[in-house]
């Protein structure tokens, strides 16, 4: 779900969210919130608090038969808050590596692992192929310390709605922490597999959409509809389990939403995949009784620049973990921000970054201006098309005339408080602001590492094809491996650098909370 406003009062059907909306009313909306362009990327940087140019997870996704994962030197919410007494559940996608089962997240601090390893998958059947030539069964549960076991197809799983298993994964951990754990804090991360394609729902959730003839995009919104029921249960089990008074819930996209599942990012500039406003800006909001907002923030819109590195810090400094990161952090804490409406520390994002190799690709945003730089990179710019019910005048990313120097193929500039809709661009008429924006870009270069994806080739013994179940398993014990095992992994001596605007600040807060991180995929 990206970024969007209603396109006609009369005309645009509206989404049944009902959930959702009374959730964002009684919290606050997070207005400016910015994330990567890609699952794997936009995941890596909520848990590490890192740029994905300084963890090198991105600007590509985790290949299914590529060997490597999130680095081992990279600690993550969950372990930081272990330090407090959480409990800490995950259910629901990961997509940060799995050659090697240490990369798998009940070997990164998580207590409990329900969900799946890759970035998509069939709804029913939890075959995934995530674009590679064949597909495989994924989908697991573990608990820490262990390999995360295989469920295999024959389990009661297959042939059950992802979400619908999701969702009752979440209401367990939560019955139980109620009834047996209600004085320990706990932190969950569900990161549910809508709304990503492919584009299956359920047939119920399709009647009250039958006027949208588009098929693709009514499908798409029954799977929306369906995903806020899922969350209401979730509601429902936190208030039932006697949690709810405690609670601090996050609602957040992992990137903007794709044209090609029938996501509309109306009336920003582009889509998933890409650096404009369209791919890297979405939705969020904070809410529940144990946020305390204050009453100056719920119910409104925080136009406050926010981005995903944030969480780690702002969750830290909500739960009292006040000792210090092992790695120089990106993200800033905007907990005085969204809960008492304060200004926002941050001033910059790195949205994307190659590193000194001879290409300027990217994008960077400091202060109301952006950069865009597209090199001939692979994967640098996904190819433009016109979404299903395109509005009239609406600018799409038709590439425009850009006034740069002839080794960058294109450079784009844009004042975005003033353009948001990226229709404007600047680069020859503000040139004095293109030289300080490129100059900003090549300093910040110094300090990006390569993509980790294009250290590694695709490795035929992580097909699915070379083990009993037809799964995606680790492989990293197979002769002749490419994957970048746990033990082998050889970290630089990068630290990164903190490029938020402000360091963090730390106020202990609430030390018994539950905290639900909800991230939706697409």
């Amino acid at each position: 779900i990206g970024y969007h406003q209603q396109l006609s009062v009369t005309t645009d059907h509206l989404i049944s969210t009902p959930n959702l909306d009374s959730l964002a009313a009684s919290g606050v909306k997070l207005e400016n919130y910015y994330t990567q362009p890609l699952c794997s990327p936009s995941r890596g940087a909520l848990m590490t608090g890192r740029y994905p140019a300084h963890t090198g997870i991105g600007p590509m996704v985790i290949n299914l038969q590529k060997g490597y994962g999130l680095p081992p030197k990279e600690v993550i919410i969950p372990k930081r808050l272990k330090e407090v007494g959480y409990t800490t559940h995950i259910v629901g996608k990961w997509h940060l590596g799995f050659c090697d089962a240490r990369y798998f997240p009940t070997n990164r601090g998580f207590d409990t692992w329900f969900g799946y390893a890759s970035g998509m998958q069939d709804y029913w059947t939890h075959f995934s192929d995530d674009y590679s030539p064949t597909k495989g069964y994924d989908f697991r549960s573990g608990k820490a310390g262990s390999d995360a076991e295989l469920v295999l197809p024959e389990s009661k799983y297959n042939g059950t709605y992802g979400l619908y298993a999701h969702i009752s994964e979440a209401v367990r951990v939560i019955k139980d922490h109620g009834a047996n754990h209600a004085n320990t804090p706990m932190f969950m991360y569900l990161a549910l597999q809508s709304v990503h394609d492919p584009l299956q729902v359920p047939d119920k959730y399709l009647p009250e959409y039958m006027d949208i003839k588009n098929t693709s995009r009514r499908i798409y919104s029954g799977m929306v509809t369906a995903m806020d029921e899922g969350i209401g249960n979730v509601t429902k089990a936190l208030k039932d389990a006697g949690l709810w008074d405690k609670t601090v819930l996050i609602f957040a996209s992992d990137n903007g939403g794709p044209w090609q599942a029938s996501a509309n990012n109306y009336p920003l500039r582009g889509q998933k995949f890409q650096n404009w406003e369209g791919g890297v800006r979405a939705i969020s909001f904070v809410t529940g009784p144990g946020a305390e907002l204050s009453s100056t923030v719920v119910g409104k819109s925080l136009n406050n620049l926010m981005h995903v590195t944030d969480w780690l810090p702002t969750i830290m400094d909500l739960a009292g973990v006040d000792s210090e990161a092992p790695n120089k952090l990106d993200g800033v804490s905007q907990w005085n921000a969204i809960s008492k409406g304060s200004s926002s520390p941050r001033t910059r994002i790195i949205h994307n970054m190659s590193p000194v190799n001879g290409t300027l690709h990217g994008a960077l945003r400091d202060g109301d201006w952006k950069l865009i730089l597209q090199s001939n990179v692979a994967g640098s710019q996904a190819a433009e098309k016109t979404p299903i019910g395109l509005p009239a005048g609406w600018i799409i990313g038709a590439p425009l005339v850009a006034s740069c120097p002839p080794a960058i193929t294109g450079a784009w500039l844009f004042n975005i408080a003033n353009d948001p809709t990226e229709s404007t661009n600047l680069v020859s008429s503000n040139p004095t602001k293109y030289q300080e924006m490129l100059s900003l870009f090549q300093q910040l270069q110094a300090d990006a590492v390569p993509d980790l994806n294009s250290l590694h080739a695709l490795d035929p013994l992580s097909l699915p094809s070379n083990n009993q179940y037809n799964a995606w398993v680790p492989w990293n014990d197979k002769a002749g491996t490419t994957c970048t095992a746990w033990d082998e992994y050889v970290s630089s001596d990068e630290e990164g650098s903190s490029d938020g605007g402000a360091a963090a600040t730390a106020s202990v807060l609430a030390l018994t909370a539950t905290v639900v991180l909800t991230q939706i995929a697409l």
